[in-house]
Parts: structure tokens; C-alpha cells; sequence
């Protein structure tokens, strides 16, 4: 009798193992299959692609950043992030006053190249695509918050109302999250590292 338990035990055991393996093999498959490191550009093999264009000239500020009324902040929670999870940014108003801004969605998130800096985004209907912008502000003690998912599919959907895709898939390599709507004052960004 109980080598009957033991082995029904034991194979219970080895049944567990192996659907826990197949799990890990699954989850294992799911990482950044883009080019890795800093590539010569982002090609899309989409030829009705269309990369959002940088919409600023000025240099990047660090923060915090002074306005000419106020002081704004942008943090991330930390410097390296992995495929799947959440980048949480956040942009604080730390000042007196309230900070006029072209709204939410006023902001790239580029990938490094040899090229420069290039948005992951684009349209695929050949057109380039506008990101919408909205007269807005944010208050004293207020903030943007986003949480972007760092998968393709999410960052894509990340805008209200704008028909996006990532292209090529994400890579593990430098990216950036650039904030441009604050109104006159540069824009402003944090770089992060992203690994599989």
C-alpha cells in the first residue's frame, strides 16, 4: 500500500514538474524579439508604415524644469524595466502655480539609434498619424500619470482615438519617454533600459 502512495505520489510530482516546465518554456518564449542594442535605424518591413515625427526641435531638459511660472518634475520609477511590465512616469506640478500644457497624450517614447532618437509608433495606413492635442493644465500639486505596458500591442493602444503600431517589435536596448506639451518651456524626458 504505501508503495502504491508513493508512487502515485510520485507521479503526481512529475506530472506537476513537467506542466510547470511547459509553463516556463511558454513565458520564456514571450520577450523584446526586435533588434537588440542600439540599431543603425528602426525599419518597418510595413510598407504603409509611417513613423510619428518628432514634434520638437529643442533640446531635452533634465528635471526638475522651471517655467516662467512654475516647477515641474518627471519621474520613472526606475532606470531599467523589462518587456511585459508596467513604465510608470509621472509629471508633477512641485510648483505655485498651474502649469498650461497640450494635454495627456503630448509626449514620444523613442528608441535609440545610430540614426537619433526615433518614435517606436507609426500609422500603417501611409498617412502620417497626428497625436491629439488639447488645451490643458496641470494645477499645483497635481500630475500626468501614465502607466504604459511595454508590450507592442499596449503602446500602441495607449492613445485615445489615434490608430497606432509599434514597428519594428521592441528590442532590448535605450528608450526614452519625452513629455513636449508643456507650453513654453522645452520638453522634458527620462531614459530607461529595456531588457528581455
Amino acid at each position: 500500500m504505501d508503495h502504491t502512495r508513493r508512487d502515485a505520489l510520485a507521479g503526481s510530482a512529475l506530472a506537476l514538474s513537467l506542466a510547470a516546465a511547459g509553463c516556463l518554456d511558454f513565458a520564456a518564449g514571450e520577450g523584446p524579439e526586435g533588434p537588440e542594442g542600439t540599431p543603425g535605424t528602426l525599419a518597418c518591413e510595413d510598407d504603409g508604415f509611417v513613423r510619428l515625427d518628432q514634434p520638437f526641435e529643442a533640446s531635452i531638459a533634465g528635471t526638475p524644469i522651471e517655467t516662467d511660472e512654475t516647477e515641474l518634475e518627471l519621474s520613472t520609477e526606475g532606470t531599467t524595466e523589462t518587456y511585459g511590465q508596467s513604465l510608470r512616469v509621472v509629471l508633477r506640478n512641485a510648483g505655485e502655480a498651474p502649469a498650461p500644457t497640450l494635454g495627456e497624450f503630448a509626449y514620444s517614447l523613442q528608441r535609440e539609434t545610430e540614426a537619433g532618437w526615433l518614435d517606436v509608433r507609426g500609422a500603417t495606413d501611409g498617412e502620417a498619424a497626428e497625436l491629439p492635442r488639447s488645451e490643458d493644465r496641470i494645477g499645483v500639486s497635481s500630475a500626468y500619470s501614465w502607466d504604459l505596458t511595454l508590450t507592442e500591442p499596449e503602446i500602441a493602444d495607449a492613445v485615445d482615438g489615434v490608430d497606432l503600431t509599434v514597428c519594428p517589435a521592441l528590442g532590448p536596448g535605450t528608450y526614452r519617454f519625452i513629455y513636449w506639451g508643456l507650453v513654453d518651456a522645452p520638453p522634458v524626458g527620462v531614459e530607461f533600459e529595456l531588457v528581455g
